[in-house]
């Protein structure tokens, strides 16, 4: 895990089919932002981190993220390889959601391997 420099900022460039895991400790406050893909590109989204763990991606492709915290110590993070389910005789079919289609599922089908795309 690399924790934020003093200043409590940092731009991270998150390769394709890569996880990036942010972690915040207790009595601190920060924001993860999804930043446009090319430098001068506009922001995609801003939010707020909790205490706690949270991961962002796998994106099918580069992305940047810029962390902030205050105090810079308490949050920290780590990239990692996607860890994608084999797909195997198990799954019957597969399916292209948005987050939206895929949350409105009430169940998923277990014999089904969603990918949540846009």
């Amino acid at each position: 895990m690399k924790t934020l420099p003093i200043g409590g900022s940092e731009v991270v460039s998150l390769p394709e089919y890569t996880v990036l895991t942010i972690t915040m400790s207790a009595g601190a406050t920060g924001t993860h932002e999804r930043m446009g893909n090319n430098p001068g590109d506009a922001s995609i989204s801003t939010t707020a981190i909790s205490t706690g763990t949270t991961a962002v991606g796998p994106f099918a492709f580069p992305t940047r993220h810029h962390l902030r915290c205050s105090p810079a110590s308490l949050m920290s993070f780590d990239l990692s390889a996607a860890d994608f389910p084999a797909v195997n005789s198990d799954f019957e079919r597969i399916a292209k959601l948005t987050q939206a289609e895929y949350d409105a599922l009430s169940p998923p089908d277990p014999a089904t391997l969603y990918l949540i795309v846009g």
